[in-house]
């Protein structure tokens, strides 16, 4: 479907609503639900899958917007839960029928270091009701400030213990990571194997056995794999290079070779083997025009198959009668998107989280033997699928003639190009992520009070090959930001959206789109509101570089240095993208949102804004957010945000009107 095909840039309609579903839904009536509906973290989020399938766990929410973890027995239905108030769980996992690993994390202050986010896995004993933090304060000599304290390596067989890697040496310049037997029930850990300070990563077998270590020398940009053998480490391969070949991710089921994903190539991701002997293979799973998302793995890091990122999931996996039935899944999905979150030890039951364009996304458990498809649970109880708006992509072309993919949302009654709308664009964060064909608790309020919104996934987006990320580097306020504007100016052009009523929304990088699209395209848009923005590229990559132990050595360091640009070198280039530097030419009021903990982008980067707009005599306004993150983690703090966007955009672009369908 072209849409104004006389034009160059043109919009070319690739998903349409599934047939099947497309009558039902097109003339029905929609309820504009309550804001916190939307705000509200969903009522089941990462759900797990038990080994035999008899139980699922996730993280809920009260009515009051508080986290609980709950567990569910499939066969009596019996509920249990307990309080989660505190940390923010971030995943769940079934290690056993009894025992589940939640992944959580917390904003702390150690001494005299800055606030991080400290993350740990708790093992909850579901029978007994337990819960024990793993290593956090039970291991001697443990490096007091690091992350990745939430990943378990593998199980052990006994499920009693798992093994663990975490960085060693309390009072070390330079920790070694080490491999740690911690149990289960007491949370302790002792050592199991020696790394050193360049250690990455461990990769451990079902038994226990320890399969192979990744190291990287940043001072000599040496990497390498080892692998144990006759209780000796051989090296495999070894590499000298600034960034990594590849990342080393697993094994295959029995253990005869480690699983890697290749980013090198021109392309698009590749997962390959990699022998014992050091011998790379073919690539195994690759498609010529999809990225690698995500790998589908068990707890021992068994590499079962392969997610594909694009508009929607598609899936690739080693076992051919696996595969048969992932497509039947799909099939039965109409034209959803599909997305497989966990599954039981034999596979004969996958949890899927469902989501698309005109409905309320749910949960349901795929029974491969009975090739039926059940319902589990809804994400947000009171939202119809009549109140969820139409998710479409489209592509357009960009001013250099460059093809840009985008996300569009349309109101739950309206087709694209039905009526002329009031906007939002909301670039995304990252910016190396992308936006899909799915369920986005933003754009669907948005959507639903009548707007239009627009998800660009501009160069350097990930999710469409290397040569699309790679064609954002050193691009911030540049092309990347061109992509935006003219997929705007498209929308108007074809007649989508009311020129005189568009509003950016973005967070993370998107914030610093968002303050870009003020600064340098001010005629452009009525209101500008950014949450967790970076508005100073010189002062992100000083504090980036103060803030990790090995400098400008560090892997942080060194990605912002290829995305954004050399701080030295490049430095006038990165002062004349600082919004912060432009303050006198933003036209349109701004809205900052920032989280007073937040961890990855610093609100003082707000707050510089936020004093340069004053200085320039500019309409602004900031809402701190006391106890929040950079993912606006909590349902209390979102429900804020959305409040003030809702109010502001609303104030600046005005309430849309209820749109109604023509057919």
């Amino acid at each position: 479907m072209l849409i104004n095909s006389k034009s160059i840039y043109t919009f070319r309609l690739l998903i349409a609503l599934p047939l099947l579903l497309l009558e039902a839904r097109i003339n029905r009536s929609f309820a504009n639900p309550p804001l916190e509906v939307y705000g509200n973290c969903a009522t089941i989020r990462v759900p797990a899958i038990s080994p035999e399938g008899k139980q699922v766990a996730f993280i809920g929410t009260t009515p009051d917007g508080k986290d609980l973890f709950v567990n569910i027995n499939l066969e009596t239905g019996r509920r249990s839960g307990s309080s989660a108030e505190r940390a923010k769980a971030r995943s769940v996992r079934f290690l056993s029928e009894q025992y589940v690993i939640i992944s959580a994390s917390d904003t702390t202050r150690y001494r005299a270091y800055r606030k991080y986010e400290f993350d740990a896995a708790i093992a909850l004993d579901v029978k007994n009701d337990k819960a024990t933090v793993l290593l956090a304060g039970a291991t001697e000599d443990l490096y007091p400030v690091q992350s990745g304290l939430s990943r378990i390596t593998a199980p052990l067989p006994d499920n009693k213990a798992v093994l663990m890697s975490a960085y060693m040496g309390q009072y070390s310049k330079r920790p070694s990571l080490d491999l740690l037997r911690v149990d289960l029930k007491n949370g302790r850990g002792r050592r199991y194997m020696r790394g050193n300070s360049n250690t990455r990563d461990w990769i451990a077998g079902r038994n226990g056995n320890v399969l192979a270590r990744e190291d990287y020398d940043n001072e000599n940009n040496l990497f390498r794999v080892l692998s144990r053998q006759d209780n000796q480490w051989k090296e495999i391969y070894a590499k000298k290079t600034r960034f990594l070949p590849f990342s080393l991710v697993g094994s295959i089921i029995d253990e005869s070779a480690l699983v890697v994903v290749d980013d090198s190539n021109e392309g698009f991701s590749t997962v390959k083997t990699l022998s014992f002997d050091g011998t790379l293979s073919q690539p195994i799973f690759q498609r010529s025009n999809k990225e690698i998302y995500r790998l589908l793995n068990d707890n021992s890091r068994h590499i079962l198959g392969v997610e594909f990122a694009g508009p929607q999931p598609s899936y690739d996996v080693f076992d051919l009668s696996l595969k048969r039935d992932i497509d039947t899944l799909m099939e039965m999905a109409g034209g959803l998107s599909v997305s497989i979150r966990d599954w039981s030890s034999d596979m004969q039951k996958l949890l899927v989280y469902i989501s698309g364009s005109r409905f309320s996304p749910k949960y349901f458990i795929f029974d491969r033997r009975k090739k039926s498809l059940a319902s589990f649970a809804k994400t947000h109880p009171k939202l119809n699928d009549n109140d969820i708006g139409g998710i479409y992509e489209i592509k357009y072309r960009a001013r250099d003639f460059y093809e840009i993919p985008a996300i569009l949302t349309t109101p739950p009654t309206l087709e694209p190009g039905e009526q002329k709308l009031p906007l939002i664009v909301m670039p995304h964060g990252g910016p190396q992520s992308h936006d899909t064909v799915g369920f986005d608790w933003l754009a669907q309020f948005f959507a639903n009070r009548g707007y239009l919104v627009f998800q660009p996934n501009f160069r350097g987006s990930s999710g469409y090959g290397k040569r699309h990320t790679e064609a954002g580097y050193g691009e911030w306020g540049g092309l990347m930001q061109d992509d935006v504007t003219d997929g705007v100016k498209r929308l108007i052009e074809n007649g989508w959206a009311d020129k005189e009523r568009v509003c950016i929304i973005g967070g993370s990088y998107g914030g610093y789109a968002a303050l870009a699209g003020g600064a340098f395209t001010p005629e452009l848009y009525k209101c500008v509101a950014a949450i967790a923005p970076i508005s100073d590229l010189v002062s992100m990559m000083l504090s980036t570089r103060r803030e990790s132990s090995e400098g400008e050595d560090s892997f942080a360091y060194r990605y912002w240095t290829r995305f954004i640009g050399d701080r030295r070198k490049d430095k006038a280039k990165l002062e004349a993208v600082s919004p912060v530097n432009f303050a006198s030419s933003f036209q349109a009021p701004v809205l900052l949102i920032h989280g007073r903990d937040d961890t990855v982008v610093r609100i003082d980067q707000s707050a510089r804004m936020h004093r340069a707009l004053k200085a320039a005599g500019k309409s602004v306004q900031f809402v701190r957010l006391k106890g929040e993150d950079h993912y606006l983690s909590k349902s209390e703090t979102r429900v804020e945000t959305l409040r003030a966007l809702a109010q502001f955009v609303e104030t600046n672009i005005g309430a849309a009107a209820s749109p109604t369908s023509r057919r």
